[in-house]
């Protein structure tokens, strides 16, 4: 049995499910972008009001910035570490304590940011001032990720975004970001991740295709067997 840690979205969650038998999943810190996971908590007022226990789980940890302490709890048993960018696409607010938190539609869904006096500021994804902060924030989860010796099992899955599906319908944009879009900014990030020294495959792009048939819906993050299939094979190959 081997104990799986993954840290991003619903990409390597997804593919979580294609490893079968022999697998855990020991842990999931899911749409907390690696910005929000690096600042120190923040005190936002509300009840979650959300529609799941999962969206609670998942506010209540991006507001308390959980990630860290996961890995550092949890990544010594793990066997595998699975990391995706798919959270950072969401951008943060920059809020008036000074941390940030992700922009997330379970954040607006909960009107915790109407508890403000003051409003928060926006930070889009791509934009200079996002690469830096995130740039500083990678720098700290690859520390913590050589300190509780988990680098040889650490492996960043680079998904570049479907624009069609596998009946050829066009794939909606995520906020008016194109697939094009998103590969563009999506690529100093990843290259950042490399250039720190973490394993790092990347989906073929005639993979990158969206399925009418998901169980999350057609997205362009939301892929057609064939992309998990793939992902499948990389992770049990690298470890």
């Amino acid at each position: 049995m081997r104990n799986v840690l993954i840290y991003g979205g619903c990409v390597m969650r997804d593919t979580f499910d294609y490893l079968g038998e022999g697998h855990t999943l020991t842990g999931y810190v899911a749409r907390q972008s690696l910005i929000s996971a690096a600042s120190p908590p923040t005190a936002l007022l509300g009840e979650g009001k959300l529609a799941s226990a999962f969206q609670n789980r998942s506010l209540d940890g991006d507001i308390n910035s959980t990630l860290f302490r996961q890995v550092r709890e949890l990544g010594p048993s793990a066997d595998i570490f699975l990391i995706d960018l798919l959270s950072d696409r969401l951008g943060v607010y920059a809020l008036p304590d000074k941390t940030y938190i992700t922009n997330s539609r379970e954040l607006r869904a909960s009107g915790r940011l109407g508890s403000l006096e003051k409003g928060p500021s926006l930070i889009k994804f791509g934009t200079e001032k996002h690469f830096n902060l995130w740039k500083r924030a990678a720098d700290k989860l690859v520390a913590s990720i050589n300190e509780v010796g988990l680098r040889e099992r650490t492996l960043v899955m680079e998904t570049p975004w479907a624009s069609r599906t596998d009946t050829g319908e066009e794939v909606v944009s995520f906020r008016g970001m194109s697939a094009s879009e998103a590969g563009e900014l999506y690529r100093p990030y990843y290259t950042h991740l490399r250039r720190r020294g973490l394993l790092s495959k990347r989906l073929p792009d005639k993979l990158a295709v969206s399925s009418l048939t998901h169980k999350w819906g057609p997205e362009p993050y939301h892929y057609a067997p064939p992309a998990y299939e793939w992902m499948r094979d990389e992770i049990l190959g690298a470890f």
